[in-house]
């Protein structure tokens, strides 16, 4: 073989081995890139709670003044957020069933009869997920606190015009519920004339 044909071959050798290398390299990095984004997303909707096996994990985060949207997390995926375009202002809230974790209903309450209707239907098992976004205070009648008393909420009579509520429970259960709440307060209110975020995470346990 002549020296300028094995010249030839060998380069086209080392531009076929760097090919592959290079590509090797980009598709272990997309596959790295997604994991992280993966583990990432779990993360921030668990909020880093670890659960039994035989429990389901949920995170709730409420509305930022206005203007961001509160998140509702339910067994590592986002149900409800402000980039679903599926909140509101008003009450944010995730129905769903206590045996196979499927959601029963989710939306988002500023008022009127199916407002009502929504919270009569809760039955025991159901996992009610909460989160307030702007006022919550507005839409809620005497019925309306008085079936969240009856979840377990400690603070549902006293929540007032633009306060921040979380709150998680399940109907029946001997479990106590998950809740958050603060004050609108002008002296230490983070933004103006609403409270800062608050969220809460935890572990409700599979009905059989």
């Amino acid at each position: 073989m002549k020296l300028q044909e094995l010249f030839f071959v060998t380069g086209i050798c080392f531009i076929f081995i760097l090919t592959w290398g290079l590509t090797s390299v980009q598709r272990l990095g997309v596959q790295l890139t997604d994991q992280q984004d993966s583990v990432n997303l779990t993360s921030k909707c668990t909020a880093f709670k670890d659960c039994p096996s035989n429990h389901f994990a949920f995170y709730i985060s409420s509305g930022a003044a206005d203007v961001v949207g509160p998140k509702i997390c339910f067994e590592g995926k986002v149900i409800m957020s402000g980039v679903k375009n599926n909140v509101g202002r008003g009450l944010n809230i995730v129905l769903l069933d206590g045996e196979t974790g499927n959601i029963v209903r989710s939306s988002y309450f500023k008022g009127s009869d199916d407002w009502l209707d929504f919270l009569r239907s809760i039955q025991p098992g159901h996992i009610t997920l909460v989160a307030s976004f702007d006022d919550p205070a507005s839409i809620l009648t005497d019925e309306a606190r008085e079936i969240f008393r009856g979840l377990g909420s400690s603070v549902i009579q006293t929540l007032g015009t633009r306060d921040g509520w979380v709150f998680a429970s399940q109907k029946g259960s001997k479990e106590s519920p998950f809740e958050k709440h603060i004050s609108n307060d002008e002296k230490t209110n983070r933004y103006e004339r609403w409270p800062e975020i608050i969220d809460v995470s935890g572990c409700f346990h599979k009905r059989i």
